[in-house]
């Protein structure tokens, strides 16, 4: 009867993960998984299956993890464009404590692995869309309440706060200084005001 691991998945996901974030994809070797997760490689095999599939299994949990920056934002703000300001806002400490200057794992993922992998590349896609989807919505609310000018249709703006957002997250990386993100924040909010 074959011997039944059990282990505090989450624990084995945030080690990995970090692992990842911290290497990349390619310079995470399967002794580094097995050295941070204290599970053996038929372990990680047998509960995840291949590397690529635990990285993929990460990303989903990281990007679960930080959508509720979002979802934060969403409950606590009162117009769509303070809810925009408060989803930036939500990834300073992030940014700010990042001692290892990692950046966003799923930036890091798209640019590391976003044509190598056709699922991995689809899964990228629709997680963009998802934030661009938000993004969009929160600014057509804006509009209609006349806190987000029409200059641009809200798509447009969308495509907008979501590259001012990976720009923000990629600035983090090299530059810890909270003033200059602040004015990233507010610069891109006076656009739409």
């Amino acid at each position: 009867m074959p011997r039944i691991t059990e282990f505090d998945k989450e624990k084995v996901l945030k080690s990995a993960m970090h692992v990842f974030w911290e290497k990349g994809y390619n310079g995470t070797s399967m002794q580094d998984l097995v050295d941070a997760t204290s599970l053996n490689r038929s372990s990680i095999y047998n509960s995840f299956g291949s590397k690529l599939e635990l990285y993929q299994t990460t990303l989903s949990y990281y990007q679960k993890e930080s959508g509720g920056m979002f979802r934060k934002a969403l409950v606590e703000a009162g117009n769509p464009l303070e809810a925009i300001r408060l989803i930036f806002e939500g990834f300073l400490p992030e940014i700010l404590g990042d001692k290892k200057d990692k950046g966003c794992f799923v930036m890091n993922c798209k640019s590391e692995m976003g044509n190598q992998d056709r699922d991995l590349k689809k899964w990228l896609l629709d997680t963009q869309e998802y934030t661009l989807s938000t993004f969009q919505d929160l600014i057509r609310d804006g509009q209609e309440q006349g806190v987000i000018n029409k200059k641009q249709d809200c798509r447009s703006y969308a495509y907008f706060v979501f590259n001012a957002f990976q720009g923000f997250r990629m600035t983090g990386i090299l530059i810890k200084d909270k003033n200059v993100l602040q004015q990233i924040i507010d610069n891109t909010l006076r656009v739409l005001a």
